[in-house]
C-alpha cells in the first residue's frame, strides 16, 4: 500500500462524503487517482468496496461502513450549501478545515501503513 504522504485529503474526504450521500464520485472532478485516494478509507475501514451486484448505475464503487457513517454524521452534516462544490475547493473553505484534519488524523491513527 502507498504511504499517506501522497494522498490528497480533500479528494479522500470527497469520496467519503459522496459515499455517505450515495455517490462516492459526486465531489470529484475526475476519477484519475481514485484508487490512491480511496485506499486510506478502505485500509482504515471507513468504507467498503461494493460488490458488482451492489453498484448502481452511477459511478459509485464504495459505501460507508458504520464507522465511516459515524464520521460523516459527526463531521459532514449541517454544512452550508457553499460546500456542495467539488472537493478540490474545500481546502480554501474554513467550514471544511475541521473535517479535513479529522479525516487525516483518523486515517493516520487507524492505518496499517507505517
Amino acid at each position: 500500500m502507498r504511504t499517506l504522504d501522497s494522498v490528497s485529503w480533500v479528494r479522500t474526504l470527497g469520496i467519503l462524503r459522496g459515499a455517505a450521500e450515495g455517490n462516492d464520485t459526486k465531489y470529484m472532478h475526475v476519477l484519475g487517482g481514485y484508487e490512491l485516494h480511496v485506499a486510506p478509507l478502505l485500509a482504515t475501514g471507513l468504507v467498503r468496496r461494493l460488490a458488482d451486484d451492489e453498484q448502481p448505475e452511477l459511478d459509485t464503487f464504495v459505501a460507508p461502513t458504520p464507522v465511516g457513517r459515524a464520521f460523516y454524521e459527526e463531521q459532514l452534516t449541517g454544512l452550508p450549501a457553499v460546500t456542495q462544490c467539488r472537493a478540490n475547493m474545500w481546502s480554501t473553505m474554513h467550514e471544511m478545515c475541521s473535517a479535513l484534519t479529522a479525516l487525516e488524523n483518523t486515517c493516520a491513527a487507524r492505518s496499517p501503513v507505517p
